[in-house]
């Protein structure tokens, strides 16, 4: 069973750097700051799009080891997968939670607390009640809620019927928004629909999880169709579009997710798994950012609220040399934390997870 994905960690850096920028220059714009996102010439790239990422590459390497471990072991431990995803995921997740509200005053609501410390923030988010000091939060929901269900479906689906009931879930997953906001008004007439559906769809992206999942089956089984996918002209315009419409600001207002969805699964598959493809995009920088961006997704609101308490915007008269030092302050401070917060903190419970690797 392949072990090591090459490329991916760069991936996953270039996801969460990102996140991090965008969040930057929202929290500027908040505080009334100069910002890029009000700027009316340059577009940012979409940190939420950066997510998207995230959540495909997940859906890639969770099937891709479950089905190894189906192949191998001839079946799937229910349980060592779902203390292997606690282990991995809870004790950051809960000390970020802890660490926010004993040093950030904020509106923490009863709703926000209960959704928030069980595996629902997204639905708190939807419901405009996410965690306030630390709202990335959300996303964590998402991968949790969909770890939740997807082994019993890789389980109980044959795997002759796996892509086309998998690719069905896709498809109607990705319209099901669209199609109640269609109907709302001429059958429920619920105002309130209308603002919560749109808010859980844009999160709640279990459809680009299932077609990462959808790639990660055919990998692992070697299927016929990819070698359309390793083909040189998908693959390298692959690449080319999602990169470029990405950091373009590209912003469709239908199936936007969808389009980055299918480009970034692309490119995932033949990153990690194409041999031949003639480019490599691992380099060791991006290799050690991409091994703490776990770290770094969570821990960058907080040293952004931090950099900005500090680093007032009126003590710098040159808007550059504010960036500059923001910008330094927040990268660094993020950097250094999250990879304190691996080799200690995170290590410890990594370390328990691999007692529970069904497969060594």
């Amino acid at each position: 069973m392949k072990g090591y994905f090459k490329g991916l960690d760069t991936l996953r850096a270039i996801a969460a750097l990102v996140v991090v920028i965008g969040h930057i220059e929202l929290q500027k714009s908040d505080n009334g700051i100069p910002n890029l996102i009000n700027h009316p010439y340059i577009k940012l790239a979409s940190g939420h799009v950066g997510v998207v990422l995230f959540f495909v590459l997940s859906g890639f390497l969770i099937t891709y080891l479950l089905m190894k471990e189906k192949e191998k072991a001839g079946r799937i431990s229910f349980k060592n997968f779902y203390l292997r995803r606690i282990f991995r995921i809870w004790p950051l997740y809960y000390l970020i939670i802890l660490i926010s509200f004993l040093f950030f005053k904020a509106d923490y609501s009863l709703g926000s607390a209960a959704l928030c410390l069980t595996i629902f923030p997204n639905i708190a988010h939807a419901f405009n009640m996410g965690w306030p000091t630390s709202p990335q939060l959300w996303s964590i929901g998402v991968e949790e809620q969909f770890y939740l269900f997807w082994p019993l479906i890789i389980t109980l689906i044959p795997d002759k019927k796996k892509i086309l009931y998998l690719s069905i879930f896709f498809i109607g997953y990705s319209f099901i928004p669209y199609f109640i906001t269609f109907i709302n008004p001429g059958i429920f007439k619920i105002e309130t629909w209308g603002y919560f559906i749109g808010d859980f769809f844009y999160g709640s992206k279990f459809n680009s999880m299932c077609f990462g999942g959808i790639l990660g089956f055919m990998y692992a089984t070697n299927h016929k169709n990819l070698k359309f996918l390793y083909n040189n002209y998908v693959a390298y315009t692959s690449f080319f579009l999602a990169f470029v419409l990405w950091f373009s600001g590209f912003d469709p207002r239908f199936f936007r997710d969808e389009l980055y969805t299918l480009l970034f699964g692309i490119v995932i598959l033949n990153i990690a798994t194409n041999d031949k493809l003639k480019f490599n995009i691992e380099t060791r920088l991006f290799s050690f950012l991409g091994k703490i961006s776990y770290g770094i997704y969570m821990y960058h609101w907080i040293i952004i609220l931090l950099a900005l308490k500090i680093i007032s915007s009126t003590v710098f008269e040159n808007i550059i040399i504010y960036n500059v030092i923001l910008y330094t302050t927040v990268l660094l401070g993020t950097i250094l934390l999250s990879w304190i917060s691996f080799i200690s903190f995170e290590k410890y419970f990594l370390n328990l997870k691999k007692r529970f690797e069904t497969i060594k």
